[in-house]
């Protein structure tokens, strides 16, 4: 077996290796099977730990490959009178297949590292395929120098191409150990009287801890919306983002985070519909409505029909639609407003939201979808590039969308992505307010909360639909 192993890392390296150089009985090939199967438990296992489970539905694409291997030999035989060669190709492909496995096994433990988990970005499905891609490519040039001409080569690669590598693009095999499937990445919610008595008082403890604005002197007040449940990523920024406006935009004391997540259940208020409304009403009396500002973050999923998911179960929710925003804001008698949606479509949301006192910055125009809502990110590729980059070089807002635009059409083009063309609309009152806001905090304007502005570091990027 360890003779074979090393031919296939010689074909994965694409160089020449004959057929004739691999052990190819039925037995060898039998024991190649079992070893990769073993490997990959072995290697999953690893990864992701005791807490996984036994993934038994996936045993059968392990071997689903095999009887096409098969095929492709005794055709391959029959057209060069190779007899041998029945079984020398599928211990070949076999023998390739595991030294890539090796390599994306190898990444993905890397890529659990605090330092290159940049690394996520290769474990994703259409960078997985390169994988695939590899393992194709030196197959077939294996399979390609098995005879010396053209004309008896072709239909050599034609079997192949119709036995093996279609039927493996449409039904790839799976891991045998996976972590187990909770529904949602923080887990499942569990509405106990202690989640529901704490969330009753959650909200009320951090409206009643707003600070009230003061005469000729611009406020920031930060209200953030992580909509989705199921993955953490939206939570994760979240935080980070209230974080950041509390130390370097002065909204410390002014700031108010809905988040739906098991995880928060007990530290955060839920994100509903019914706590935004009732946070912005709160904000509206609270602020100077003359020189204080609202700057309302909201992430999640988004939908085609320009509604941004709102889950959390076992809670019906239901989502949230720009009309529906608008009358809040309105409702809530604010009058200066930067309102950013991170989501896919979220472009649907600039008209209903969009006027003279209102500055609308989206992730993503009203029909295609943003990226980096990935299991175990911390930043949405939006979310990085405007508030995790952008926004630390500048106390601008709309200078930071240009910067933060131009970086996520570099990350676009880099990964192959069509473009989510973040937006923005400015109205000409809310741009004179902002450069009054900008100037205050250029002039290290604090504020008389718990809290100065300054410059402070967040610990440390597909938003897809």
């Amino acid at each position: 077996m360890a003779h074979n192993l090393w031919s296939g890392v010689r074909l994965a390296l694409l160089r020449r290796v004959t057929a004739e150089t691999f052990c190819g009985t039925p037995g060898d090939l039998a024991i190649l099977a079992v070893a990769d199967l073993l490997l990959n438990l072995v290697a999953s296992f690893l990864l992701v730990g005791r807490s996984g489970e036994f993934a038994y539905q996936a045993i059968p694409s392990f071997f689903f490959h095999l009887p096409l291997f098969l095929l492709l030999g005794a055709l391959a035989a029959r057209r060069l009178d190779r007899p041998a060669l029945v079984t020398a190709i599928p211990v070949a492909l076999v023998a390739l297949s595991i030294p890539l496995e090796l390599c994306h096994a190898l990444l993905e433990g890397l890529a659990q590292l605090p330092h290159l988990d940049r690394l996520n970005d290769w474990l994703e499905e259409s960078h997985y395929y390169r994988f695939f891609w590899w393992w194709l490519t030196a197959g077939a040039v294996f399979l390609g120098r098995l005879v010396p001409t053209l004309r008896r080569r072709l239909p050599v690669l034609l079997f192949f191409s119709v036995l093996v590598v279609v039927p493996l693009w449409f039904f790839p095999r799976g891991d045998l150990w996976v972590a187990p499937d909770e529904g949602a990445e923080g887990g499942e919610l569990h509405l106990t009287g202690d989640v529901l008595a704490t969330q009753q008082q959650l909200l009320d403890r951090q409206l009643d801890q707003l600070l009230p604005g003061r005469p000729a002197t611009p406020h920031l007040y930060f209200v953030g919306f992580a909509g989705d449940a199921g993955q953490d990523v939206f939570t994760r920024e979240l935080t980070a983002v209230g974080r950041l406006f509390a130390e370097r935009f002065g909204a410390a004391g002014r700031t108010v985070l809905l988040a739906n997540n098991p995880r928060t259940a007990t530290i955060l208020p839920f994100a509903t519909k019914a706590n935004l409304a009732r946070t912005l009403a709160r904000i509206g009396r609270v602020m100077n409505r003359h020189d204080d500002l609202l700057f309302l973050y909201l992430t999640s999923h988004g939908s085609p029909g320009h509604e941004l998911v709102v889950d959390n179960p076992p809670l019906e929710l239901g989502g949230l639609t720009p009309a529906q925003l608008r009358a809040m804001l309105r409702t809530s008698g604010i009058t200066w407003k930067v309102v950013v949606v991170s989501s896919c479509y979220a472009g649907g949301f600039i008209a209903p939201l969009a006027d003279d006192h209102t500055l609308v910055i989206t992730a993503a125009d009203a029909d295609h979808a943003s990226f980096g809502c990935s299991y175990g990110e911390r930043f949405t590729w939006f979310g990085k590039a405007y508030f995790d980059e952008a926004l630390r070089r500048t106390y601008s807002f709309t200078g930071a969308f240009a910067r933060a635009r131009e970086t996520i059409r570099q990350w676009e083009r880099q990964e192959g992505e069509t473009p989510s063309n973040p937006q923005i609309s400015a109205g000409g009152a809310i741009e004179r307010q902002l450069a009054r806001l900008e100037k205050h905090l250029k002039n290290g304007g604090s504020t008389d909360g718990p809290g100065r502005t300054g410059r402070g570091r967040l610990p440390q990027r597909s938003q897809s639909e």
